[in-house]
């Protein structure tokens, strides 16, 4: 039986805690039924105290507190509530908790982070030269603070050595399926994901992201590309054009765009262009040529190719999927 210590600490989202206590039990429930003995010892480990109130009405009780003297197998870390000007006040209050996942690492327990908690495996230096992820929306910033890091926007799940990051929301969720598919058995993992109508086999998050920009950097001139970039998206733009109106020459505007923002300035377009459109189908608007021609592209065929590239799903299977209601 293994020992999963799942970490409250002050700011941690309380629905993330509730989930995976919720699934791994359920696994444990799984597998006693087959005639086996459960996998699992879940415990939550408090960091300050055994009580817990993480700013919610809803309260935990931990069996225990990272001052105590036990070993464990798993240490997961859920998302936090904290927006990004406070992490660095949250680390300060958690600097315990930080040496202490080191720790266990060190000590040879698997770490695993879903969503935010990537922050502090992160500020651990745990990830350092390894890919990771987190929830879509953290990952400019998790970028800028360790750039040893290659995070992957994408992915719901990554896994290296005795470490697992899972993506953003209830989609890391999906990397508890995963440890409990390589714990328990696939046959675990597929009847859990049924129960808590999970998408078993979901390896991508992209479908949910949306782009915002890539405005954390100090460039001036680029952040000048972008704006004009935004205004002009909806024609025929070119780098040279963009070069142009930024006062610099192609191959120099090319190299400090990347070097800002992570993407190439055609990556750029593409992306503002899309985001257009999936705001579009959101809208309730359903004539994908008549979309794909008003954000700039005058082959469907590239615009679909380009679609499913960033989004992870078709121009169809987006508008779909969420269409808020028809367009009047």
């Amino acid at each position: 039986m293994k020992h999963i210590s799942i970490i409250i600490y002050e700011d941690v989202l309380p629905t993330a805690v509730s989930n995976t206590a919720a699934l791994l039990m359920s696994a444990n429930d799984a597998v006693v039924k087959r005639g086996r003995q459960a996998p699992f010892q879940v415990e939550l480990i408090g960091v300050k105290g055994k009580n817990a109130q993480p700013g919610t009405p809803v309260q935990f009780y931990c069996s225990k507190t990272i001052s105590d003297n036990f070993d464990t197998d798993i240490v997961i870390v859920p998302p936090m509530g904290t927006a990004p000007d406070n992490i660095d006040a949250l680390f300060s209050k958690n600097a315990r908790l930080l040496s202490w996942i080191k720790k266990q690492y060190d000590a040879k327990a698997q770490v695993m982070s879903l969503c935010t908690g990537a922050y502090f495996l992160a500020e651990c230096g745990l990830l350092n030269g390894r890919a990771a992820t987190s929830h879509w929306g953290a990952i400019e910033d998790l970028q800028k603070r360790y750039p040893l890091i290659d995070f992957k926007a994408d992915h719901v799940v990554t896994y290296s050595d005795a470490i697992v990051t899972g993506g953003g929301g209830f989609s890391s969720l999906n990397a508890l399926l995963y440890f409990i598919e390589k714990n328990c058995g696939k046959d675990i993992s597929i009847e859990l994901s049924k129960v808590y109508a999970l998408d078993y086999g979901r390896t991508t998050q992209s479908i949910f992201t949306v782009f915002s920009g890539r405005r954390l950097h100090n460039d001036d001139e680029i952040h000048e590309a972008q704006r004009y970039i935004e205004k002009q998206f909806e024609t025929d733009i070119s780098v040279e054009q963009i070069a142009k109106q930024v006062n610099m020459s192609k191959r120099n505007f090319i190299r400090r765009f990347k070097n800002a923002t992570s993407l190439s300035p055609i990556e750029f377009i593409q992306r503002i262009k899309v985001e257009a459109a999936k705001k579009a189908f959101e809208d309730g608007e359903t004539n994908i040529a008549a979309i794909t021609y008003r954000v700039g592209y005058n082959d469907l065929k590239t615009f679909r190719t380009i679609f499913k590239r960033i989004t992870g799903s078709t121009p169809v299977e987006y508008r779909n999927r969420y269409k808020t209601q028809a367009a009047i």
